[in-house]
């Protein structure tokens, strides 16, 4: 006969099986977009231009370009570093030498977390235009991988199956100016809660007047008052996913007209949009057929000794970062307490 105490164990179960989908990987990203150091609850409205600092460990993925032979900090631009020794920027930032500093909220004072690397090659998108800063996006390998820890995490970047434009709370951040009128970078890592904005609205008479691309993105406010500056170029446009505690790099901070005017947003290269060129660069995805093929190879005489098969090999090893130890500790409470209602409950 069936016991009332059938249901109630069905619904233990089922709450095991979403307990367990908690661990798995995000969309098969791996563990990134997570802030460990940070709570979403702590937040208020901060900005680049003219606002408060950011938390220590805010935003991980953060990475200060700069120039060496430059006076002070020799900040130049920001980026995003979305693997282990991949960093996604923009193609207008960079100078002859330079050095990456990761895993720092303070420049002059970047703490024990932070990490020095060099750049191993550049790669900026080869229909680059200076002009009209079209396809302004480009790609740093770094001279060695990086070591991730609760100041260092990757970045998601975004494929063709999220809806970026449904994205609700999203943030700037950077080292810029922190007024409109200032030539110096902040010391002290800048954020901005904005508001992604229709780009067909951005280029209207009264807006951009059709300057925007098609592959770009447009966030800020209407009225003003709130976005990114000089020196924050490269850097992300991060939006909290809607369903889950992790943020998507949606966008590469391109240009503006002047900073923080009103109906003058900032614009952003769409990550989205390109997101087959970063995997094409970073040789995660097959070369394309060359248009022209070589001129046929004579006919050996001899034919070569047969090879044995060989299993392939990734391209680029996966490096995840590590899950946050607040998440598991939740995991591990909540597994103990179904544990506990469990006991007594016959099969």
């Amino acid at each position: 006969s069936c016991s009332w105490q059938e249901p109630r164990a069905a619904m233990l179960l089922l709450c095991l099986l979403a307990l367990l989908a908690m661990c798995r990987p995000v969309q098969g990203t791996g563990n990134c977009g997570i802030r460990p150091l940070t709570s979403d609850k702590e937040r208020g409205l901060t900005r680049v231009v003219g606002g408060k600092s950011a938390e220590a460990g805010a935003w991980p993925w953060l990475v200060s370009i700069q120039d060496p032979s430059v006076s002070g900090t020799g900040h130049l631009c920001g980026g995003s570093l979305i693997s282990a020794k991949w960093v996604l920027t923009a193609a207008h930032c960079f100078a002859d030498a330079m050095r990456l500093l990761i895993g720092a909220t303070q420049l002059t004072e970047p703490g024990p977390g932070a990490q020095v690397r060099l750049i191993k090659r550049l790669l900026v998108h080869k229909e680059y235009g200076p002009a009209d800063q079209s396809n302004d996006i480009a790609l740093l390998e770094l001279n060695e991988p990086v070591q991730c820890s609760s100041y260092i995490q990757l970045a998601c970047v975004p494929n063709a199956t999220v809806n970026v434009a449904l994205l609700e709370t999203c943030y700037v951040a950077g080292w810029g100016a922190t007024t409109a009128r200032s030539q110096k970078s902040s010391d002290v890592l800048q954020e901005a809660k904005v508001h992604l904005i229709n780009v067909q609205v951005c280029n209207s008479s009264e807006w951009y007047q059709g300057d925007v691309h098609s592959h770009n993105l447009c966030a800020g406010y209407p009225e003003g008052g709130i976005d990114t500056c000089q020196g924050d170029s490269g850097g992300p446009l991060m939006c909290k996913d809607n369903n889950a505690d992790f943020f998507w790099v949606v966008g590469v901070t391109s240009w503006g007209r002047g900073c923080a005017r009103a109906k003058r947003p900032g614009i952003y290269t769409s990550v989205q949009h390109f997101y087959d060129w970063i995997l094409l660069q970073m040789e995660l995805l097959p070369q394309p057929w060359p248009t022209t093929l070589p001129p046929p190879k004579p006919w050996p005489t001899t034919l070569p000794h047969p090879k044995p098969c060989l299993i392939p090999t990734p391209v680029e090893e996966i490096k995840t970062c590590p899950f946050p130890l607040n998440k598991l500790m939740e995991f591990f409470t909540q597994m103990q307490e179904l544990l506990k209602n469990l006991r007594g409950i016959p099969v």
